[in-house]
């Protein structure tokens, strides 16, 4: 380290015994700026050495000179200043030092920053690595699915080929014995059913063709109907719906509503019902179904009766087993399989089968019923798609003649199910090609039956029946007691019966 003591004169002149200040630097000896300095740092020059030994001889000579001459220093002039800088350098610099005004970029990553870059890089990699390998994997798994189809579709028609090459040569090469009759019995069977199947499908095919004729046939009436009603006037207004909801089914607690979430659709069960065993045939022909209870046959089943007044005898359906026996029925839903939209004639002289669903007549029903000698009563069975019975029991029943559109007679009403009938008392009974209803248009075309319609029903259990309870249509026309489950709810089974009033009537 050098301790320099530096004047930026490079001269002093001594006047009178003081020291004075120098010139002013010339335009070759002035100092650098900053900007502009650029020098090798070393060690100081022998000029410099002499500069300082000068000033220092200088500086202790004067004031001595001066005190030999008057024993007083002089006083410097006014002004005058000298610049004395100490520069103590810290380390020896031997390269070029360069001095710029120009900022320094920011100072780049470190290595632990780089590294950890370079790590999350290479795990991502990783990552899209195993993605691509995964698609790969889906690829080929889909590739291998569709030659698996390709592979079964094949497979299934060999052994369609196969069945039908054994069943060719097991008919066309004989074997003796009786193996040989049995296999092709075995093979006549599996002929006749596949006969059967091809048989049932044609059968399916051409009952949708009806379904649909009949569609169009009804949506063709009403066209006719509305052109018919425009050229006569304004078409009359819509019938009254009953409440969807009876006020008493509030009052019906733990009922289950597995079925009631079935869709509303208008379809025959999927299982046949099996028919009822039928009983030997019994003697007769008895006067009613009560008459052959009280004779010791205790089976339900179909039986003979000869109403009084004369006329055929009727082939009856007789429940003898339900509510004490002796009822005649007649009226039966249970399954939907018979189309109770139908004409005049078909409700006067009843259709469908005994076993199953059918209307057993007007006629017939009203020689059953007015032969006497006393009224009759009669009870309708409900039951809902949960299972839940009720009933609704009437003391008298009957029926006026056709003279006066079997106008509908009731008594008094008890029972479970709501006094929904008696609305339609006194009412004669209408169809799609007789109308006798209250209503200025035609109930049975919007009820889809056959009823004694006021205007237009709070009973129809003569209309479509809706498979799963709540239904949804334009019109209340399915299977309804409006006080059992509203009018928007399609039972799934009624029985209407009939039989001599008792003088004690059970509950």
């Amino acid at each position: 380290m050098h301790l320099l003591l530096i004047c930026p004169l490079p001269a002093v002149r001594v006047r009178d015994g003081h020291l004075l200040p120098a010139p002013a630097l010339t335009a070759r000896e002035r100092p650098l700026r900053p900007r502009e300095t650029r020098q090798e740092v070393s060690e100081p020059s022998a000029m410099a050495r002499w500069h300082v030994a000068l000033l220092l001889l200088l500086s202790l000579a004067g004031p001595a000179r001066a005190e030999s001459r008057g024993g007083r220093a002089a006083e410097p002039p006014p002004g005058a200043k000298c610049t004395y800088t100490f520069v103590v350098p810290q380390q020896k610099f031997t390269g070029a030092v360069c001095w710029s005004g120009v900022r320094a970029a920011p100072p780049g990553p470190s290595g632990s920053e780089s590294r950890a870059l370079r790590e999350a890089l290479g795990r991502q990699q990783a990552e899209l690595g195993r993605l691509r390998g995964l698609v790969e994997v889906d690829g080929a798994l889909v590739s291998e699915a569709k030659a698996l189809r390709t592979e079964s579709r094949a497979l299934n028609a060999r052994v369609g080929q196969l069945y039908a090459q054994l069943l060719h040569e097991t008919l066309h090469r004989p074997r003796p014995g009786p193996p040989a009759q049995l296999e092709g019995r075995v093979a006549n069977a599996s002929a006749q059913a596949l006969r059967l199947a091809a048989g049932y499908r044609h059968l399916e095919l051409r009952y949708e063709a009806l379904a649909a004729l009949v569609n169009s046939q009804s949506a063709l009436i009403q066209r006719l109907e509305r052109h018919c009603r425009g050229g006569a006037g304004p078409a009359p207004p819509e019938p009254p719906l009953v409440p969807v909801v009876p006020p008493r089914l509030s009052g019906i607690a733990n009922e289950s509503r597995v079925h009631f979430d079935a869709a509303a659709e208008l379809q025959m069960d999927q299982t046949e019902p099996a028919p009822p065993t039928l009983p030997p045939r019994a003697p007769g022909p008895w006067r009613d179904c009560l008459e052959a209870r009280r004779s010791g046959h205790e089976a339900s089943g179909v039986y003979v009766v000869q109403p009084a007044g004369g006329g055929q005898s009727l082939r009856v359906w007789c429940e003898q087993e339900l509510e004490g026996g002796g009822w005649t029925v007649i009226q039966r839903r249970q399954d939907g399989s018979v189309d109770f939209f139908t004409s005049w004639y078909h409700y006067k002289h009843g259709f469908g089968t005994l076993e199953g669903e059918h209307w057993l007549g007007l006629e017939s029903t009203r020689r059953v019923t007015g032969q006497g000698p006393g009224p009759y009563e009669m009870r309708v069975l409900l039951e809902d798609w949960a299972g839940g019975p009720a009933y609704a029991h009437y003391d008298r029943f009957a029926l006026e003649p056709e003279s006066d559109s079997y106008r509908l007679r009731l008594g008094r009403y008890r029972g479970s199910a709501g006094d929904s009938l008696a609305w339609h008392d006194g009412r004669p009974f209408s169809t799609r090609d007789r109308d006798h209803d209250a209503y200025s248009g035609s109930c049975a075309h919007y009820q889809r039956g056959g009823w004694w319609y006021n205007a237009c029903a709070h009973a129809n259990l003569n209309g479509v029946w809706y498979k799963g309870g709540h239904y949804q249509s334009r019109y209340q026309d399915g299977v309804y007691w409006a006080e059992f489950r509203g009018g928007a709810y399609s039972l799934r089974k009624v029985v209407m019966m009939v039989r001599p009033a008792l003088p004690a009537p059970d509950a």
